[in-house]
């Protein structure tokens, strides 16, 4: 047995332990005196190559993390190439079905949920430039065939979903071309997820040139955002700057909400500590930018700052998957990436989240 960085044991059992010592601090404090009907979603999503160590989950309850949001992929070829291979045994633990199961027994032992969000991904690693949006065939064969396999694909996920008491189910991310062109097979995936799991649905649409063209989202539970708005390309950009950002998008997501009844979940936000955060968020690291881009802390934290002033008082607002947290042996050395963990970032989301620990207010520098 070895000692984690709490000075207790590791092992499962700390999370029950944990999860006790949270939920007494949490009642102290009030922050978990929350009407259910009007929570936000808090998550963030966990990334973990292998089991993560036992403090990961603790860590993430005591920012006030309602759910943990898992990844899952099938990988596609080529966005032309009607051929979905499924990994439920992948190596990377998150991903994996046995990764999920252990995860969600852990994250339950806290009071957390977990959230499934398949994605397809094209082509190597690189993806090789290729989109999601993009994916789609110009003869109804090809389309058939592809539809075939991505049901497989996310009726696997619906009935892990059920198996695990899953707080939500993604049934869909960044697929525009799909959902613009074939709305009817998305109607009646939902009704045969639904069949399998019945849980809360979304669908995760970009933000650019995609959320308000879904046809379907009167059939979900929310809709779903990948949020990365732009909001300033000023240099250094303020905080009335930033919040004049996002006006614009505030109202077409509040109209888009009242036509459907259906309040507005991010599936994804998140910023990199880099200058060009606010008008580039959804930008990718890059190996050019090492020794040629300097970190910028402090703008990630603004921009988080603003983000949650902003929104999350809207009551047509139902909450944020933040992107992303990594298991501690998933980080080396220092990162032009979207991590928040140690970065001043933290402590913004541990202040809109609650209840918030003394160990987070200790270590975040």
């Amino acid at each position: 047995m070895t000692v984690d960085m709490y000075g207790l044991q590791e092992g499962r059992a700390w999370h029950v332990l944990a999860g006790l010592f949270f939920l007494v601090a949490g009642c102290v404090g009030g922050g978990l005196a929350r009407n259910a009907e009007t929570e936000k979603i808090r998550s963030v999503t966990l990334d973990a190559r292998r089991v993560p160590d036992a403090s990961v989950l603790p860590r993430l309850y005591s920012l006030g993390v309602t759910h943990v949001t898992l990844v899952q992929f099938g990988f596609q070829p080529r966005f032309d190439v009607p051929e979905i291979r499924m990994h439920v045994d992948a190596n990377w633990f998150s991903e994996s079905d046995r990764g999920i199961r252990m995860l969600a027994e852990d994250a339950d032992s806290l009071g957390m949920k977990i959230i499934l969000k398949p994605h397809i991904w094209l082509g190597r690693y690189d993806s090789e430039g290729q989109s999601r949006a993009d994916i789609g065939f110009d003869v109804p064969e090809a389309w058939q065939a592809w539809e075939a396999q991505y049901r497989r694909f996310l009726l696997h996920y619906a009935r892990l979903a059920n198996e695990i008491g899953a707080g939500m189910l993604v049934i869909g991310t960044e697929l525009a071309r799909s959902v613009r062109e074939r709305p009817e097979f998305w109607r009646g995936l939902v009704r045969e997820v639904r069949a399998q799991y019945d849980g809360p649905l979304t669908y995760a649409a970009n933000w650019w040139e995609e959320y308000e063209d879904i046809e379907f989202w009167d059939k979900l539970d929310y809709i779903g955002i990948q949020a990365y708005f732009e909001l300033s390309h000023a240099v250094d950009p303020s905080k009335e700057v930033l919040h004049a950002g996002w006006e614009p998008h505030k109202k077409t997501m509040s109209a888009l909400s009242k036509e459907t009844g259906r309040r507005i979940l991010f599936t994804e936000i998140g910023y990199r500590n880099v200058p060009t955060a606010a008008a580039e968020p959804w930008r990718w690291p890059s190996r050019s930018e090492v020794g040629r881009v300097n970190a910028d802390d402090a703008l990630q934290e603004r921009l988080y700052a603003v983000f949650f002033e902003s929104l999350w008082e809207e009551p047509w607002f139902a909450g944020a998957i933040l992107w992303k947290w990594k298991s501690d042996d998933d980080r080396r050395g220092s990162r032009l990436d979207f991590s928040i963990q140690g970065r001043p970032a933290e402590r913004v989301i541990a202040k809109w989240f609650g209840p918030v620990s003394p160990w987070i207010q200790s270590s975040v520098k």
